[in-house]
């Protein structure tokens, strides 16, 4: 038996043998299942972001019906004025389009980019692995909790995990091979990140010194192309800034803030989404966290028992990588480090520089924040176990790896089990956008022909939970963005409200245009 392993060890390490790409095509169908999952069972919803899901899906409506304010790519008209360049919208209205201009479809197009995903950090791991290794490291980002969770989604963080891999796969060739012109990429990817989200700009000062640390020669006309291209990615945005008195800038660089003691979160949201810690995915309230653990684990306390262990395993991989940082680099030498040890510099610059500069701006850091560096921070672990020491510690680690992975299985199966019953039998209204268009096909088959349906959910959602008000808000944006730009050729006359109320209210049965999750919806006349 030893021996065999031995040969499948040997056999994995090979890559160009039949079970290595075996291997890896399985990990990619499991990983595909998974995501899949996410999209069919738990229909691709996270109750904080909906709001800003439908908000870019007005943006990208009013883009394909040409209006000039959607034209103006800065978008000024979404997120306050945070979305600095057309890249964001042009990849919603591609998925839309893809999706067969169904929005629902279009969370289909968005998890199989990031199935496709999972090959690149394949791609990534062999660079710094060893063959077995990077098909371990693979193994667990497409299995993992939180690469699935921000795998499906319309959210704008939800592309920069691929953006991430392609640029760290660019940037990595560029500090290996002389007159690399994947420098070209480099600069263009680095340019387009912030488009989706602002994390991006963070990321410039630690590349810039990457190049500086590598001793390879770097293509001088190629990397001034890159620069060209990737300055002319903010075209868009500087004619619309020009036409607009500059208003998107004026937004970003006039909000001022407090000091938030949130920043702090940059030491733990790697370990987080490195674990299998839920987070708030049940919700913002600890009874919600509370309720999915005794529901589904017999006891909150083993659901927390499970995710500190995963926790301390993933605190150990970074300390490991952070620990062989201090002790091989010497800090007057930083050229001649990266020389001699160029794959641990290189992924310590890259997960740890940005982050400390984030914490200048004294602003919250959120999780998701971290998905661009998620492909970096999955090599991490097979990484510890490929070169780390042995001793005791590890020893256990290795014990524990394969009842995490069932446990991660088990978190995510359960997870998405106990979100669609949320969504189709909770005791309040959770708006994921195939609940939008059911309640929207309902209202336009109740309130009849050539009419203009509005909704009105001022009641609803004052002085309630951030839930429910966010579904009130969802619920009638996206029904204002359909009858504004998609259920009519010409603006009907006639207009028709509809009020969303709790089901225990007392109303006329022939009204109700929908009744579910405790909430009824109905015509006001």
């Amino acid at each position: 038996m030893k021996q065999k392993i031995n040969e499948l060890v040997a056999q994995m390490n090979n890559t160009a043998s039949r079970q290595h790409l075996i291997a890896l095509l399985v990990i990619i169908g499991i990983g595909f299942i998974l995501r899949f999952y996410a999209y069919f069972i738990g229909e691709g919803y996270h109750f904080f972001s909906i709001n800003d899901e439908v908000s870019a899906f007005r943006v990208a409506m009013s883009f394909l019906a040409g209006e000039e304010r959607a034209l103006y790519l800065a978008q000024p008209n979404f997120s306050e004025g945070h979305a600095p360049g057309p890249a964001w919208s042009l990849f919603w209205v591609a998925a839309y389009k893809l999706g067969l201009d169904s929005v629902d479809y279009a969370l289909f197009v968005v998890a199989i980019l990031n199935t496709v995903l999972i090959y690149f950090v394949y791609r990534l791991a062999r660079q710094f692995l060893q063959p077995s290794y990077a098909l371990l490291a693979t193994f667990l980002f497409a299995t993992s909790p939180w690469p699935v969770y921000y795998a499906v989604g319309l959210w704008n963080p939800m592309p920069i995990a691929f953006l991430g891999v392609l640029l760290f796969l660019a940037l990595w060739r560029v500090t290996q091979v002389e007159n690399s012109r994947a420098i070209f990429w480099v600069c263009v990817v680095a340019a387009v990140i912030p488009h989706f989200h602002m994390i991006g700009i963070f990321y410039v000062p630690a590349i810039i010194l990457v190049l500086y640390l590598s001793s390879t020669r770097i293509n001088r006309g190629v990397f001034i192309a890159g620069i060209v291209a990737g300055c002319a990615v903010y075209l868009p945005y500087l004619i619309g800034e020009l036409q607009h008195d500059w208003e998107n800038t004026r937004l970003v660089l006039g909000a001022s803030k407090e000091w938030s003691f949130s920043t702090v979160k940059i030491i733990t949201a790697p370990i987080t989404v490195l674990s299998n810690h839920p987070g708030r995915w049940p919700g913002d309230e600890l009874h919600e966290f509370i309720a999915f653990g005794d529901k589904w684990f017999g006891s909150y306390y083993l659901l927390i028992i499970i995710n500190l262990v995963s926790m301390i395993m993933a605190a150990t991989f970074i300390f490991w990588i952070l620990k062989r940082f201090v002790k091989q680099t010497r800090l007057f030498h930083l050229k001649d480090t990266f020389k001699q040890h160029p794959k641990v510099i290189f992924v310590v610059i890259m997960l740890v520089l940005p982050l400390l500069l984030f914490t200048l701006t004294g602003q919250n850091y959120s999780s998701r924040y971290t998905i661009l560096i998620l492909p970096l921070l999955f090599l991490l672990p097979a990484w510890y176990l490929q070169e780390a020491t042995s001793n005791k510690f590890k020893a256990i680690i290795k014990k524990l790896m394969p009842v995490i992975i069932l446990a991660n299985f088990y978190v995510l199966t359960v997870f998405y089990i106990h979100q669609s019953a949320e969504i189709n039998n909770g005791n309040f209204l959770v708006t994921s956008f195939q609940k939008l268009e059911l309640i929207r096909t309902n209202l336009k088959a109740h309130a009849g022909k050539d009419v203009y349906i509005k909704i009105d959910a001022k009641e609803y959602i004052t002085n309630t939970t951030d839930k429910i008000e966010n579904a009130g808000i969802a619920l009638t944006d996206y029904v204002d963005i359909y009858e504004q730009y998609l259920a009519h050729e010409q603006r009907p006359d006639k207009e028709v409200v509809y009020k969303i109320m709790p089901e225990t209210d007392s109303v006329d049965e022939s009204a109700i245009a929908y009744r579910g999750n405790n909430t009824l919806i109905v015509r006001q006349d």
